[in-house]
């Protein structure tokens, strides 16, 4: 998975702990000298941070998997243990601003046990919780493997920064966080994955019956779930986002606590008047509550400082055109540009937000893309049909860019979507949320800068799956600091 940063806000209110924790065991893999045995330094001395206690590589890297399988182990409740067969190794991809950090899984899949669901397939982690004892002997119920390379100090893998390896959220820049990858990996572990063969379309369970992750998805293009799909139908359906969404009823019950509202495009003239919806872009500055009003001007009837009609992907002939407005400009062809940097030069002109208009007609456009420059208007992308309507009477066009009162950013039809780009990518497709949540979940397939040991959604999807979980009443808002806290 690569890394972006991307902050966002959470609510608390204290709890205790209930009984019946599960415990969950790392087991070290690796060989003398190298993964949690590397008894070397890590290469830069503030990849250590302050919280972490130890001061080897080796050491390092168990304390964040211990952390890491602390937090689980107060969520989820088993009085079997969980054994974690972990290893950090050479062998996963890196480069230089992308790479495999980890990967994990559960072992194996059980059905037809004590508390189970007949013709429903359980990871074993969950199996074994719900029926109270050992199902697969002495094997591991999780196998987990991490990158190594990441700590070569060579820049052609993430830069040389390194792993962070402190248990807060400080990551110098340039490092990558190690705890909330370990978090993620470890919730597919524990059964945030869906069992269906990739290239088949059928389960990859014996008998060949659905697992209780793909029990919860469902195409509101088609109307059915995937229990009672055919092979093909879902293979369709795994490349069909925003279509595909998740059922289950704590996950949409508490969607609310953790997505934002989203983001919206009202046009007031010229007519029809119209609501429509909008992507944020990824470094808007948030939306005021009462939205954004203002005419809105073409942002190519001024030039650029090379004479040319602007399309904001450099400084722009500062005429007062901007002041107040919000600037309309189509989605940027010129590579290197951004809706980011069209932002950027939009605010300096003076404007009071902009959009940026898709220009194919096949959909919202890709606001994403960041700087290190301070963006201090909102933007958002918009459908060419919005667009083509404001064009029709440009000078008497009047817009307001605005929070949804009814709809989240991440969900379709009161669902929360999941990860279905129209090009399969295995290991990532349809085991996670759509990469559209706003803030970012845990569970997305590219982490952003997560607030530390917060794990969102994640909870509520395992209590749909059939984990029992520590959370008194049921209500999943949870932030973890060494102790329980919840909402």
């Amino acid at each position: 998975m690569t890394v972006k940063r991307i902050i966002f806000m959470v609510l608390a209110s204290t709890f205790a702990l209930q009984a019946s924790a599960a415990t969950i065991v790392i087991q070290n893999n690796d060989g003398a000298n190298e993964g949690f045995n590397d008894p070397n330094p890590p290469p830069h001395a503030n990849q250590i941070g302050v919280t972490n206690t130890a001061n080897t590589l080796g050491a390092l890297r168990m304390e964040v998997f211990m952390e890491a399988a602390k937090v689980w182990g107060e969520i989820l409740n088993s009085n079997v243990n969980i054994t974690v067969g972990a290893t950090f190794d050479d062998d996963l991809f890196c480069a230089s601003n992308s790479a495999t950090l980890g990967q994990a899984g559960s072992t194996g899949s059980e059905q037809g046990f004590t508390n189970s669901q007949a013709g429903v397939a359980y990871s074993v982690a969950l199996a074994e919780s719900l029926s109270g004892s050992n199902l697969n002997g002495a094997a591991v119920e999780i196998n987990a493997k991490f990158n190594s390379k990441i700590d070569t100090n060579d820049a052609d893998c993430m830069g040389g920064e390194g792993f962070y390896y402190g248990l807060d959220d400080n990551a110098p820049p340039g490092t990558t966080a190690l705890f909330p990858v370990v978090l993620h990996e470890l919730g597919h572990g524990l059964g945030f994955s869906s069992l269906v063969n990739d290239t088949t379309g059928g389960f990859n369970t014996f008998p060949e019956n659905p697992d209780t992750f793909s029990r919860q998805l469902q195409d509101l293009e088609t109307g059915k779930t995937w229990g009672s799909m055919n092979n093909a139908e879902r293979l369709t359906s795994s490349l069909n986002e925003p279509d595909l969404v998740w059922t289950g009823a704590k996950v949409t019950q508490d969607r609310s606590l953790h997505l934002n509202a989203a983001p919206e495009l009202a046009i007031n003239a010229p007519a029809p008047s119209g609501t429509f919806e909008a992507t944020l872009g990824q470094q808007s500055t948030a939306i005021p509550g009462g939205g954004i009003t203002a005419a809105v001007v073409e942002g190519s009837s001024v030039n650029d400082l090379g004479g040319n009609p602007a399309d904001g992907c450099s400084q722009i002939a500062y005429g007062g055109t901007f002041n107040g407005k919000i600037v309309l400009f189509d989605k940027p062809a010129e590579p290197g540009c951004s809706a980011a940097v069209q932002a950027f030069y939009a605010q300096f002109e003076g404007a009071a937000g902009l959009l940026v208009a898709d220009t194919t007609g096949g959909g919202l456009p890709d606001v994403s893309g960041g700087l290190t420059n301070p963006i201090t208007i909102s933007y958002i992308g918009i459908n060419k049909s919005e667009a083509d309507q404001l064009r029709t009477n440009i000078s008497s066009a009047n817009a307001t860019i605005q929070n949804s009162a009814s709809k989240l950013v991440g969900e379709n039809q009161g669902r929360v979507k999941m990860y279905a780009p129209p090009v399969l990518e295995p290991g990532s497709s349809v085991s996670h949320w759509s990469k559209t949540a706003t803030p970012d979940l845990l569970m997305e397939p590219a982490l952003g800068a997560l607030t530390f040991e917060n794990v969102d959604l994640t909870a509520a999807a395992f209590m749909d799956i059939g984990w029992s979980v520590n959370i008194p009443g049921g209500v999943v808002e949870l932030i973890y600091k060494d102790g329980f806290e919840g909402n």
